[in-house]
């Protein structure tokens, strides 16, 4: 079949004396003895990738090689936009210091889980005026205050030429919408119950309900990270940040808007999310670790349609390239032993 096909394509060209295929597609217009482009961007890519100028030469050949295949490869898109296109690495590394967070936060949250109840009458039992006026600046810090805290950090930054103050606004938005997005994700699963609308902690699946987790623990703990991780070389600011952080904390549950097991589940949750979204933005590089890999796809469908999309392939940690030489304790001539002879058998 594919070879009548040619056989029968290739009278056609013999017929039209070679005559770019562009005016047979209505793809190019002639004037004046020149032929003016009317091809979308998309269409100049493809024939671009097929080797191909429809307004110099005929490709009805080459649309029919090309229509057999519903995609490009991955060397071939390689080819149309070159070296460093086909595809774009986001490094997610999950660091064994984030594990060590989550593991601590799994079985302190089961606890906490456990004794919701006991916790919320713990707190609701001990309210007064001072502790209002806590859950007030609690409150602020978990939702008001961000994008002011935010915005001045960024603007007193540029003004004094002070990077770290500028990472701090353009890392306050960032890192907040991610946990935000996080914190939401959650509350539209669980349909938690919250305490100030049912008795038990239990009730989850309740539509119309997002106590789990919560929003303004998580932007709390969102900013404090931020803050913490840019002046780590500070020893007092994580402690202030963090303890700021903590108001928040207390002040959903002072004002019976959350359970203890929501409070603590949104601030890791932006604690992780913060840390590993700097991470991936400070170190762009880093192709070595796990992540997202974006991988555009261009080509046509089975009726000849053109389009263009994206492919998003999670990527695992590649094992560690240190030689065994590399990695090795050893000295004196038992190390240069191990190293010649891994140098040998390589």
């Amino acid at each position: 079949m594919h070879k009548l096909l040619a056989l029968l394509t290739a009278f056609y060209i013999a017929g039209a004396q070679a005559k770019p295929s562009c005016l047979i597609d209505n793809t190019c217009m002639e004037y004046n003895g020149q032929l003016i482009d009317l091809r979308t961007g998309t269409d100049k890519l493809m024939d671009k990738a097929k080797n191909c100028d429809p307004l110099i030469e005929n490709c009805s050949m080459k649309n029919i090689e090309f229509a057999r295949t519903p995609e490009f490869s991955r060397k071939e898109f390689q080819r149309l936009v070159g070296e460093g296109g086909t595809q774009y690495f986001i490094p997610l590394d999950v660091t064994k210091s984030d594990l060590m967070i989550l593991a601590g936060a799994l079985s302190l949250g089961t606890v906490v889980f456990a004794n919701d109840r006991e916790i919320m009458d713990f707190v609701q039992d001990n309210k007064g005026e001072f502790s209002q006026q806590v859950a007030t600046v609690g409150n602020l810090l978990g939702r008001e205050a961000i994008l002011p805290v935010a915005a001045g950090a960024y603007f007193m930054g540029a003004i004094l030429d002070n990077g770290k103050l500028k990472n701090v606004g353009i890392f306050t938005v960032a890192a907040g919408l991610a946990s935000q997005i996080v914190a939401e994700g959650f509350k539209k699963t669980f349909h938690r119950v919250r305490p100030h609308d049912g008795d038990s902690p239990y009730d989850f699946f309740e539509e119309g309900n997002n106590s789990f987790i919560s929003g303004h623990a998580a932007g709390a703990f969102s900013l404090a990270t931020v803050i913490a991780e840019v002046y780590k070389d500070k020893p007092a600011v994580p402690y202030i940040a963090y303890g700021l952080a903590t108001l928040t904390v207390y002040a959903r549950m002072h004002d019976n808007k959350h359970w203890g097991s929501d409070v603590l589940a949104g601030a890791v949750a932006a604690h992780l999310v913060t840390k590993i979204l700097m991470r991936t933005v400070l170190n762009p590089e880093r192709e070595d670790g796990s992540g997202f890999l974006i991988i555009p796809q261009f080509g046509r469908d089975h009726a000849g349609k053109a389009y263009t999309g994206v492919e998003i392939q999670w990527r695992p940690k590649a094992p560690s390239r240190l030689s065994q030489c590399e990695k090795s304790k050893l000295q004196g001539r038992e190390l240069m032993a191990l190293c010649f002879e891994e140098a040998f058998n390589k």
